[in-house]
């Protein structure tokens, strides 16, 4: 019988480039056969040199061809991993490739989604679990993923022009955390064995952390000095509107850092045993990246410049 086919889609990604790299020992010994996705040629490229299948796939195309476009990348595969960026148009790509996938005898999704509560009136997150609701009502096997705060996110907090200062806007709020590899690494779990996994969903966090233990964090391991700056909502709803983000999504996330900050909305409880028992070992903590990445972390500066 021939291996599972799995494509990835999102390939040149955070967790979709980690998915692939976790698969590649399921893809060479045979029991996986892998194939990425993307829009860009650098990607496919990428893909094409570490010995797995690319497909170019740009999902905007749908909107103005139908759905052939998807149903070429989808053929002959079994297992789709769906993993989408956030704008208002992920509703309609995402609805597009679950056709697609159905019409192709797709056998089960794994989508990637959020960790919120079941009944969130966050919009972009509400825009996840509309889409896993698509998911649940085509009759194909599924598998949610809903992971935390990225840990690799933790840089776009910190202004090369003011370094040493950890700049976020949700106060004191502690917040779950995830390394990006361990959302893919989970992702790799249930591919490996959907059928175990079917019709259930996993939150995936290692641990909860303020921005001010960040800072704490950070100046421990790098050795110099690092303050916590919190920030108003606002100011990044305009500086993410004027670098030509998109005003829905960045509104989104502005509302959650505000209501993050005032305590109307906090992570889901209880959540952190999930991860390393899926994995099957603890999970990557943010002193293990930080440790990891020491010298990104460390600036050229008098300390002077960061009182």
């Amino acid at each position: 019988m021939s291996a599972p086919t799995v494509l990835v889609l999102g390939a040149g990604g955070s967790i979709g480039s980690a998915l692939v790299r976790e698969l590649l020992p399921d893809h060479h010994d045979g029991r996986l056969r892998v194939v990425g996705s993307a829009r860009r040629a650098d990607v496919l490229r990428s893909l094409s040199s570490s010995g797995v299948e690319a497909r170019h796939l740009d999902l905007n195309d749908a909107e103005l061809h139908g759905l052939a476009p998807v149903l070429d990348v989808v053929r002959g595969v079994t297992l789709v991993v769906l993993i989408t960026g956030y704008h208002v148009q992920m509703l309609a790509q995402s609805k597009a490739v679950i056709d697609a996938a159905k019409a192709a005898g797709v056998a089960h999704i794994v989508h990637v989604g959020v960790s919120a509560e079941p009944d969130t009136t966050v919009v972009h997150f509400a825009w996840h679990q509309l889409i896993e609701a698509y998911i649940e009502r085509s009759g194909m096997g599924y598998t949610h993923l809903w992971p935390a705060a990225f840990m690799q996110n933790l840089p776009l907090n910190i202004n090369p022009a003011a370094p040493g200062v950890l700049t976020s806007y949700v106060g004191d709020a502690r917040t779950n955390w995830v390394d990006a590899r361990d959302i893919a690494a989970a992702a790799a779990v249930v591919l490996r064995d959907p059928k175990a996994h079917g019709g259930v969903g996993y939150h995936l966090a290692a641990e909860a952390a303020s921005y001010p233990e960040l800072a704490g964090l950070l100046a421990e391991i790098t050795g110099q000095p690092w303050r916590y700056r919190s920030g108003e909502p606002d100011e990044f709803y305009r500086n993410m509107v004027a670098a030509g983000g998109d005003p829905v999504y960045a509104a989104c996330v502005r509302n959650v850092f505000e209501r993050t900050r005032n305590g109307t909305l906090r992570d889901p409880d209880g959540v952190l045993p999930i991860l390393p028992r899926l994995l099957g070992r603890p999970a990557c903590t943010l002193r293990d990246l930080i440790e990891e990445r020491r010298d990104d972390f460390r600036y050229d500066a008098s300390p002077e410049q960061v009182g």
